[in-house]
């Protein structure tokens, strides 16, 4: 693993930032179990950026943030579906893809999805508020299919945007070779 310099830490400070405001402020919140938002897409492109590492600190460090500003005791279960949001896009892209296409994205998202948001996560609201397993997986379901969506081409079209090639060139720790970066 490379080591860390200034300008990764500090892009990786501020992709935290992005998911904190997406998450707790530009979110919408249904009940206690059920968030509508894409905070989501930061740490994925932490993730597909920088690596597993970066992008799995990136995405406990905003969680636990998180918890921290809005009050909440931290969940377990919740912390690791967290950090799981920017270990895959990383593992994914550095064993099986390539070059990043959009398919490629939706398939880092779909598994996260499965693994983090329907399985962590729920098992975590499930102990945490006690609320019926099978009301939970219902709901965080169709919510998990319109966030995979949702994600999936907000992640594509930045990553796909000139700002990668200005992560590329600004940051040595980025884990992808320049001729992945296509923006046509």
């Amino acid at each position: 693993m490379k080591k860390m310099n200034s300008k990764t830490i500090a892009y990786a400070g501020v992709l935290i930032a992005m998911n904190i405001v997406l998450a707790r402020v530009l979110a919408i919140n249904i009940g206690n179990t059920l968030r509508i938002s894409i905070s989501a897409s930061p740490i994925y492109l932490a993730g597909l950026w920088f690596g597993p590492v970066v992008g799995g600190i990136c995405g406990g460090v905003a969680d636990l943030l998180g918890c921290i500003l809005q009050g909440y005791a931290p969940n377990p279960f919740l912390i690791v579906s967290a950090i799981l949001t920017g270990m895959l896009p990383g593992i994914l892209k550095r064993v099986f893809l390539k070059k990043t296409t959009l398919w490629g994205v939706v398939v880092i998202v779909t598994i996260h999805g499965i693994i983090g948001s329907l399985g962590f996560t729920t098992v975590g609201l499930h102990i945490f508020y006690g609320t019926p397993w099978s009301v939970l997986y219902a709901s965080r379901f169709i919510q998990t299919l319109l966030l995979t969506a949702a994600n999936s081409l907000t992640v594509f079209f930045l990553y796909k945007s000139p700002l990668t090639n200005v992560i590329i060139k600004n940051a040595d720790h980025v884990i992808h070779k320049p001729q992945d970066v296509d923006n046509s």
